[in-house]
């Protein structure tokens, strides 16, 4: 077999790439077997500014914006991809690389568009067709033509039907992209939006990879060619918005805010980073972003009093900003001050009602403050309209308990082990939730039917299991 000599960085942007390539083919109960730690951006800028760009494209695409769900994970490496069930999922790395909302928006029509041709559902049906050692063998060849450009390196790495998976499978995702383009630039124009954002984005990219000896793992997954790039530049050209251009102002500073968030919780250094917030302050001085920026970074140095200072003195001529009012409740929660946070989280609930993050933030201050039976309330209302969210379970469970409801407890501590994939400590907790509560209680008859669905699953991963071995 010829030597692949490939170095470790390499390898990694191969499991990269096989992660967002395989992903959508494999049930969550497969794909938790080696769980990495997965932190989502749950901030209002960043949630409230997903929603006013795709609720738009969802539109544009005759798509039930609600039943698309957008989330911004905690990673430095810009990517982006569409899963099963509607999902888009944008990387930190990316967020912060876009330069205007236009750029953002042309990154979320591209994964709409991609939901829109059900994509993410033939490449479900591609693993049927290959093995998985085909396909990972067919990534790194993948990897190795993307990565030197040059089509017989990435042969090289082949043997047998590799080969020929590999050929299939880049083929089918440069179709794919493709496709996804011209749908995104139409989803873009309908809405909206500048289609240039798309083509612009995409020329950074390009330019990106010629002076680097790996393209960002966006490239790894959305493979641009110069072909691919100048139809994208050209159909922006081409197409004429079918209504006024949408107004830009609010969602580029939503953005400005979201970024200095997201550059404050990623960068490894807090202290580096209150820094760096301080001296671009000191050219800006009334830049709200950098404000939020140097606050946040303040927080997670453990500068509390500072942080509190900072937000205090931006809420001076701002008392009614939501996300400033968030952002100080929950220093506020750090620094014990727990009754100033509930004002504060109310305040910013009062205006912004139907924020998730800000109504569990509040059901946490209740839930310190003694309040489990409010705590509750407001919990029982998210698990039911987020049911896929293990923490809001998990609160749900703690403030039950702590309200003397032990069976109920047990029931929302059991659905949270059993969405993070634990099914030994879920069984535990529906069968306990079972022996405490009333045989002819609501709450019994659920706890058992959930008791029956964990058995179930846990069969079917461990038939899944066998077939591996």
């Amino acid at each position: 077999m010829p030597s692949t000599n490939i170095t470790t960085p390499q390898c990694k942007t191969v499991f990269i790439l096989l992660f967002w390539l395989l992903t959508p083919l494999f049930s969550p109960a497969l794909l938790a077997e080696e769980p990495d730690l997965v932190v989502l951006a749950s901030g209002p800028e960043t949630t409230e500014l997903l929603r006013q760009i795709g609720e738009p494209l969802a539109m544009a695409a005759e798509l039930p914006a609600k039943e698309i769900h957008f989330h911004v994970v905690l990673n430095s490496t810009l990517n982006a991809f569409a899963m099963l069930n509607r999902h888009i999922v944008l990387n930190s790395g990316l967020m912060l690389a876009v330069q205007d909302r236009d750029e953002l928006a042309g990154v979320m029509a591209h994964e709409i568009a991609h939901l829109k041709a059900g994509h993410h559902l033939q490449l479900q049906a591609m693993s049927k067709k290959y093995s998985l050692q085909t396909m990972i063998t067919a990534a790194a060849g993948i990897l190795a033509t993307l990565a030197s450009r040059d089509t017989q390196i990435g042969q090289a790495v082949m043997t047998g039907g590799a080969a020929s998976a590999q050929t299939s499978i880049l083929e089918g995702i440069r179709r794919k992209e493709a496709q996804a383009d011209r749908l995104a630039i139409s989803l873009l124009s309908d809405a909206g939006f500048n289609p240039d954002g798309l083509a612009g984005f995409m020329n950074r990219l390009v330019r990106q990879q010629q002076i680097s000896t790996l393209p960002p793992p966006y490239l790894l997954s959305h493979p641009i060619s110069t072909e691919r790039l100048m139809d994208t530049q050209r159909m922006a050209k081409e197409v004429a918005s079918t209504q006024p251009r949408r107004p830009d102002a609010t969602e580029n500073q939503l953005l400005a805010r979201a970024q200095a968030i997201l550059e404050a919780e990623t960068n490894a250094s807090p202290e580096e980073a209150a820094n760096q917030f301080r001296n671009r302050l000191k050219l800006d001085p009334d830049n709200l972003a950098l404000g939020q920026g140097l606050a946040e970074s303040l927080r997670s140095a453990g500068r509390l009093p500072e942080a509190e200072t900072q937000c205090n003195a931006m809420l001076k001529t701002r008392p009614k900003d939501a996300y400033l009012l968030r952002q100080r409740g929950l220093i506020r929660i750090e620094m014990g001050k727990n009754p100033e946070a509930e004002q504060d989280l109310r305040a910013a609930l009062a205006l912004l009602p139907d924020n998730p993050d800000l109504r569990f933030r509040l059901a946490f201050v209740l839930k310190e403050l003694k309040k489990p039976l409010d705590a509750s309330r407001m919990l029982r209302q998210l698990t039911a309209q987020y049911p896929n969210d293990p923490r809001y379970f998990y609160l749900l469970g703690i403030t039950d308990g702590q309200g003397g409801r032990e069976g109920e407890a047990h029931i929302a501590m059991g659905r949270y082990y059993a969405l993070i994939q634990d099914k030994k400590n879920a069984l535990w907790h529906f069968q306990e939730a079972i022996r405490l509560l009333p045989p002819t209680s609501p709450d019994h008859a659920i706890a058992k039917s959930e008791l029956v669905q964990t058995r179930k699953m846990e069969q079917e991963i461990e038939v899944i299991e066998r077939k591996r071995r």
